[in-house]
């Protein structure tokens, strides 16, 4: 029998020499429906909303609808009442949490005056700012994530106007417009990051299902209606999640467990592209109770609907560093387990270059 024990030894040398890695993340989108927040919030969810979390066990939360029923709009207000939520209720963060040691958050500044969107990392933040995207003034929510082993992964936040008047429409396509333009410029600024978008969008252009508004129809401004397609024209891709019984719906979970008719919440991932990080996806679920043919130990049917009217999104995804040679923008990703590898390393200021090839061992 043939071995690669020695090609492997010499493998791991380089990988720990050059800094390569590979890095598993997961990730939770959530319209966590006014369950947490300072102005009056939806309590009595949020021992559901706890379960959930801590069955899924999420490194990085993209949260919308953190707020209350009560106007008056405090961003730090809020970040305390999530901050207290996380180290009362949730446990996949340590016995007793503390925020940027065991986890980092930031809410949207923005604010339609009830409710916001926010992040939540167990990872730093490098950076995390809000900018508009129009009205009802929620903004997009930007943050940049130090995780091991990659270039910053990029983390946004976003929630559409709802509604299926024209008027709301308009709003709708120009809430994808500017987020569109936002990631686009968040591109050109992150070349070597990979980008992960959430948010509740408010719409779905997928032809078995039910839309808010036409698709491809013309607005009053002349303009095409296609807010999805507008977003993921940044460069992004969909890795359509499917709940339990093979189907895509993510709002009115409280309804009875029917065909599913509209998914209005979203989890795109950056394209994969020479020069940025790669994104690979391991798992993509809705996870709803009320669409599952075994519920996990402990939980029953309608947990998913008494946390909120609209389902989780989590993903699995495993991040492959873009490793650039010297200054230019030639580079390699993160070998692949278990393929062949052909990897050419220049060394830097001698000319000389170094092939390595690695195959699975052969019987």
């Amino acid at each position: 029998m043939k071995t690669t024990k020695g090609w492997s030894f010499l493998l791991l040398s380089l990988t720990l020499a050059f800094g390569w890695a590979q890095q598993e993340v997961r990730i939770l989108n959530w319209n966590i429906a006014r369950s947490v927040g300072a102005n009056n919030p939806e309590s009595e969810r949020q021992p559901y909303t706890a379960k959930i979390m801590n069955h899924l066990r999420p490194d990085i939360m993209i949260l919308q609808e953190v707020g209350g029923n009560t106007s008056g709009w405090n961003a730090l207000n809020q970040e305390q009442a999530l901050d207290t939520f996380i180290r009362n209720n949730l446990t996949f963060f340590g016995s007793t949490p503390q925020r940027n040691r065991d986890y980092y958050l930031y809410v949207n500044r923005l604010s339609d005056g009830w409710i916001s969107n926010a992040i939540v990392s167990r990872f730093p933040l490098i950076s995390a700012t809000d900018v508009s995207i129009g009205s009802p003034n929620r903004g997009l929510t930007i943050g940049r994530i130090d995780v091991p082993g990659t270039n910053g992964l990029g983390v946004m936040g976003v929630h559409f106007k709802a509604g299926g008047t024209t008027n709301d429409a308009v709003t709708r396509q120009t809430n994808a417009e500017n987020t569109r333009n936002r990631v686009l410029e968040w591109r050109r600024q992150n070349r070597r990051s990979a980008l992960v978008l959430g948010g509740d969008l408010n719409e779905n252009e997928d032809p078995d299902l039910t839309a808010s508004f036409q698709i491809g129809g013309t607005l009053p401004d002349g303009r095409t209606y296609a807010p999805i397609s507008t977003v993921k024209s940044a460069r992004l891709r969909d890795p359509v999640p499917l709940d339990g019984l093979g189907t895509k719906r993510t709002y009115q979970i409280t309804a009875s467990n029917t065909t599913p008719r509209r998914r209005l919440d979203h989890l795109f991932v950056s394209a994969t592209e020479p020069g940025r990080d790669r994104i690979n996806i391991l798992e993509a679920i809705i996870f709803n109770t009320r669409r599952m043919p075994n519920l996990p130990s402990s939980f029953n049917i309608d947990d998913s609907p008494n946390a909120s009217d609209h389902a989780a999104l989590f993903y699995r995804i495993r991040i492959d560093r873009w490793q650039s040679i010297g200054n230019s923008d030639a580079g390699y990703w993160v070998p692949e387990p278990n393929s062949l590898l052909q990897l050419v390393v220049l060394v830097s200021g001698s000319g000389i270059w170094l092939g390595v090839r690695w195959r699975r061992a052969k019987a």
